[in-house]
């Protein structure tokens, strides 16, 4: 997981991710922050090897026949490398710009629907449903072929997870703190496979580390701001009550880091929501320690049925890290 800012200072790093054989990058859109698509395009000049996916860009932020356009533009530049991965964003952002989040499931089969049948360039496309319109549309690029673009879910909750095993080619799976509910949760056509949202990070020489200031200084403001936005999380804190423990995100907690960290926050309201976090609880979302002890963490997950954690990465260190892991 590449960040989408200092794109010149990543791609040196996504030139020795690919030389070394890791398996994909991937940049994310989550807030109004930066986008993915422009990044991703500019790895791929320089990865000649490597897949490239979106983890993940919001549904409704972008028309399906725009999504299709863009992602067959991507392939064009990097064929059959190219990852499309769909989220149905979150609150209170979505209704700031005036999207609805009606009915997300029914809109993300519809959109995946649409979309696969624009990158398959057989025929004009109509589609009416709920959420999709679309009236004889194709994409008119000129390109002799379809586009192979393998199309990844982001799910939490039970509904999302299914469809993911139903329509999509896998299901992005975040917040390892609900694994359980993950891995029984991904059922139907494509099996129970999954992408991970795991972020261990190998600890450099000279930082702090104790648990209370390593973890802390590291992640604490990052994991807080991540885990007192989206709704869905205080829903699946729910889902896992009977598990509440200092792993796990439990729904009093997830209420209390909205309370004080709201969407936007200062930065003086994200470090006073980060002290409202048990060090366990970042430290089983982050990793840190030595090669042996991320090599540890990341097997943790594959031995629970992940079959690709996305890791983020700041350097060439942990990029050597997953390479000899991996």
């Amino acid at each position: 997981m590449l960040p989408g800012t200092d794109i010149r200072g990543n791609l040196e790093l996504a030139r020795y991710a690919d030389r070394l054989g890791v398996d994909s990058l991937w940049v994310y859109e989550t807030r109004l922050a930066t986008d993915a698509l422009v990044p991703l395009a500019v790895y791929a000049l320089v990865a000649e090897r490597v897949r490239l996916g979106t983890g993940s860009i919001p549904m409704w932020t972008r028309n399906p026949a725009l999504i299709a356009q863009s992602f067959a533009t991507l392939d064009l530049l990097a064929p059959g490398r190219v990852i499309l991965g769909l989220g149905a964003w979150w609150e209170p952002l979505a209704t700031r710009v005036g999207v609805s989040r009606t009915r997300p499931v029914t809109a993300m089969r519809e959109v995946v629907e649409a979309v696969r049948l624009l990158l398959s360039l057989e025929e004009h496309v109509t589609y009416q449903g709920e959420y999709v319109h679309l009236e004889d549309v194709y994409l008119d690029h000129g390109a002799a072929s379809s586009h192979d673009v393998k199309i990844y879910i982001a799910a939490v909750g039970p509904q999302m997870l299914r469809l993911a095993g139903q329509i999509a080619g896998r299901g992005r799976f975040e917040l390892p703190a609900y694994r359980g509910v993950h891995t029984q949760g991904c059922t139907g056509g494509q099996g129970r496979g999954g992408i991970g949202g795991a972020h261990p990070r190998r600890r450099r020489p000279g930082a702090a580390s104790d648990r209370q200031g390593g973890a802390r200084q590291e992640a604490g403001p990052r994991r807080g701001q991540a885990l007192s936005g989206p709704v869905h999380i205080p829903a699946a804190s729910h889902r896992g009550a009977n598990r509440e423990g200092p792993t796990e995100m439990g729904p009093e907690l997830a209420r209390r880091l909205k309370e004080v960290i709201p969407w936007p926050a200062t930065p003086q309201q994200v470090r006073e929501g980060a002290r409202l976090i048990p060090d366990e609880l970042i430290e089983s979302l982050d990793c840190y320690g030595d090669e042996d002890q991320v090599r540890s963490r990341l097997k943790e997950y594959k031995d629970a049925g992940v079959n690709m954690p996305i890791v983020s990465v700041a350097s060439r260190v942990d990029v050597d890290v997953l390479a000899r892991g991996s």
